[in-house]
């Protein structure tokens, strides 16, 4: 409940800032051109609180925090008096009316610069690209424990979302890449992933998985510590030193596993097939019962010998503070939107034609969960989390689809070329088509949403 909670109360800071700041955008613009602003709204629906400012402009905030909008004084929405004639939008210069469509796209774009820039200003902590034993293609392709992932086709790499994008990307198109890595002894060697060797069928969602992906993790070998007599796994019969094998038919391969596994198990008796001595012997646990230590949580009451000092000492020094200077930050907030734009543009072409699937397309329960686990991890991890989807709105308004500034752009320069404004007729039904088209891929959205959180 406080999870669900939590993810209702940031999906709603989150759209509020965004819309806020897209439609503030819009509304500056207006005003700079002298175009009457009858509302400024944040969110859809009746509105629950408005004033009006010295100008007589509505602000108001609606309850359905999903989008918010600007209503701009036009002829061809009410009657105008003759005084206000040259306030009105329809009336301005196509270049005029180009540029407040345009800007709220960009306020957005320059909002996820600002919260870029502060994130590497304050410092992100992260953790070094490194590779747990890999398996499948990148076992194949020469990668090895304790590699540092360094560079992608030339391009730095700083996190694993560095490499998440990479990897997806060149995945879809089954596309070889060169990865750079540094190897645990501290040598630099180039290695090449045979993404092309992927069969057509595996989904993106399972493409990570395919490859072989692993990042580092404490060793954790399946062996039993000292158990608790008073706890089921002792009273089955299991012992200090059994190298659990399977649990309920499912192989284990370390102590990730057991975890996995047991935290999935709702009822029931427990199987436990362990390794002791060189003999494989079965045990049966009629029930988890509820921790000692938190009665949310139900255990087989077992537990893991704690890794070394020295490995311990390793897997802390993989974590490190993303930050630069000031100044610095500016450059490379940048670069970010640079990196991030082009990769969504790639992504949604690809979405287009074909290459990749409409399941990746995700709505606002999917916001909301990343929105709350993205707060729980510290501020800067928020703020860039803020800053990819400002960047992704700014994106989609600037698509040439109808009902999006894009569109509103789009129709302006066609305005330009005829010579006199299009019909409304024309407006009109390309709007319909706009909005099925939005409507319908809204309506994907939350499918995938619920098919992911169900699942």
């Amino acid at each position: 409940m406080t999870s669900i909670l939590g993810s209702i109360f940031w999906l709603i800071i989150t759209l509020g800032v965004l819309v806020t700041f897209h439609e503030l955008g819009h509304f500056w613009v207006a005003r700079l051109f002298k175009v009457k602003v009858l509302r400024f709204c944040v969110g859809f629906g009746k509105p629950i609180w408005s004033r009006l400012d010295k100008q007589g402009t509505e602000i108001a905030v609606a309850p359905i925090p999903l989008g918010g909008y600007v209503k701009l004084l036009d002829t061809r929405d009410c009657d105008v008096e003759a005084s206000d004639m040259d306030k009105t939008y329809n009336q301005k210069p196509i270049w005029q009316k180009f540029l407040i469509m345009f800007a709220g796209p960009a306020f957005n774009f320059i909002l996820a610069f600002i919260l870029y820039w502060l994130m590497f200003v304050v410092g992100k902590d992260e953790i070094q690209p490194t590779l747990s034993t890999p398996t499948q293609i990148m076992q194949s392709s020469g990668f090895q424990n304790k590699d540092k992932i360094k560079s992608v086709d030339g391009e730095q790499i700083r996190t694993w979302s560095d490499v998440s994008l990479h990897l997806i990307t060149a995945g879809i198109d089954r596309r070889d890449i060169n990865i750079e890595v540094e190897t645990d002894s501290g040598t630099r060697i180039n290695r090449q992933l045979a993404l092309s060797k992927v069969p057509s069928d595996v989904s993106e969602e399972a493409l990570l998985e395919y490859i072989g992906l692993k990042p580092y993790r404490l060793p954790a070998p399946a062996v039993l510590d000292q158990l608790d007599e008073k706890l089921p796994a002792a009273q089955s019969g299991m012992q200090k030193d059994d190298v659990i094998v399977k649990i309920n038919q499912q192989n284990v391969a370390d102590w990730y596993d057991v975890t996995q596994i047991i935290s999935a198990i709702k009822s029931g008796p427990v199987v436990v097939e362990v390794l002791r001595e060189g003999e494989l012997k079965t045990f049966t646990v009629p029930h988890l019962m509820p921790d000692p230590e938190n009665a949310d949580r139900k255990v087989l009451g077992i537990r893991s010998y704690p890794p070394s000092e020295q490995d311990i000492a390793y897997y802390r020094s993989l974590f490190y503070t993303l930050s630069y200077g000031p100044v610095e930050s500016v450059s490379q907030a940048v670069k970010q939107i640079n990196k991030i734009t082009v990769k969504s543009l790639e992504m949604m072409w690809k979405l287009v034609s074909g290459k990749a699937s409409l399941k990746n397309l995700s709505g606002p329960i999917t916001i909301a969960k990343v929105a709350n686990d993205s707060a729980s991890r510290g501020f800067s991890w928020y703020l860039s989390f803020l800053a990819l989807v400002s960047l992704s709105l700014g994106i989609i308004n600037l698509l040439p689809v109808p009902m999006l500034d894009g569109g509103q752009m789009l129709f302006l320069v066609f305005e330009k070329i005829k010579g006199s404004p299009l019909s409304e007729q024309f407006e009109l039904k390309a709007q319909f088509i706009g909005m099925f088209l939005l409507i319908s891929l809204m309506s994907l959205a939350f499918y995938n949403d619920i098919l992911r959180s169900v699942s």
